[in-house]
């Protein structure tokens, strides 16, 4: 697979804000791992606190693009939000007060894991009643879509799907890695993303996945799940 050609879109890498990064120093180390796996840009997405402002992230943002250009000029980062859904979600974004993937009309959102299928639909359905366009993080995190038919009908509805680098590696006994698998075979899944957050908790290590994808995904579909299809999120973006 072609290095420095990864763009993340899910990631935990601005400094004391939320589980993720504690301080400057571990978001450049993060990035420094995330560069040296062949990463080459990041879209930033830290969780929705209550009370969290985009104007402190945005500035958190250009600091960190700012100290880690210095050594790595080339590399891009870019700011949007995990928004965890709620009924004001699509009222807050329209409001400013959410941000969407780096200024587009994609949306990052994630929902509680035990949440039914009918609730996750509905909310899916609002945000793209509301004119945005939602990107279903770490979808193999939800029991509720573990049906093929749920996966079509919840795609059907206009939603896009993440999945976690880290959810394909392991062994092939492992009942839930072969089920990821699966679904990156089956061309169901827009995006792959490290959702990295600390250098001791789930850091960007995506070679595991690489490796596999290597022998195993046609060529073509890794280009569309890890840039192709991010770089549009960031075409749209400057498109507006």
């Amino acid at each position: 697979m072609e290095q420095g050609k990864i763009i993340d879109i899910h990631a935990h890498i601005l400094p004391g804000i939320d589980d993720g990064a504690r301080n400057l120093e571990e978001s450049c180390h993060l990035l420094e791992r995330a560069v040296s796996s062949g990463i080459s840009g990041i879209i930033a997405t830290p969780h929705d606190y209550v009370g969290l402002k985009p104007a402190v992230l945005r500035e958190l943002a250009i600091e960190v693009e700012e100290k880690f250009r210095r050594q790595y000029p080339d590399f891009s980062l870019y700011l949007g939000q995990e928004i965890l859904f709620h009924e004001e979600a699509p009222e807050r974004l329209k409001a400013g007060e959410l941000l969407t993937m780096a200024d587009s009309r994609y949306v990052l959102v994630e929902f509680a894991t035990d949440v039914s299928y009918g609730s996750l639909y509905r909310g899916i359905r609002r945000l793209v009643s509301a004119g945005y366009l939602p990107v279903l993080a770490h979808m193999e995190r939800y029991g509720c879509l573990r049906k093929e038919e749920k996966l079509e009908d919840l795609e059907g509805s206009g939603c896009l799907f993440q999945m976690n680098y880290g959810s394909l590696q392991g062994g092939y006994l492992n009942r839930d890695v072969r089920w990821c698998r699966r679904q990156v075979l089956a061309g169901r899944i827009h995006y792959l993303g490290t959702d990295m957050h600390r250098m001791d908790y789930r850091p960007p290590e995506i070679g595991g996945a690489l490796e596999w994808a290597k022998g195993h995904v046609n060529e073509s579909l890794f280009r569309e799940m890890t840039w192709e299809n991010p770089s549009h999120i960031l075409k749209t973006a400057q498109e507006k």
